[in-house]
């Protein structure tokens, strides 16, 4: 599996499980597994994320910062 840092950038997430929402700045790499699929990995923190802070799912809508709004 081959790893490309792509850039570090501010995203708002949303918990699809418990409908927690959250902003954050994340790592982003771009990885290309051995089917030759691309996909984003997120870290933060040296941990690979996202995961809810509220309910610890990765069930997690990512978005850019600003465009998602917690249910109130």
């Amino acid at each position: 599996m081959n790893a490309e840092h792509a850039r570090c950038i501010p995203c708002s997430f949303l918990c699809l499980d418990c409908r927690h929402g959250w902003d954050g700045t994340y790592d982003i790499d771009m990885i290309v597994d051995e089917r030759d699929r691309i996909a984003p990995v997120y870290h933060l923190d040296g941990r690979q994320s996202p995961r809810c802070p509220a309910c610890q799912s990765h069930q997690i809508h990512v978005a850019r910062r600003w465009r998602i709004r917690p249910p109130g």
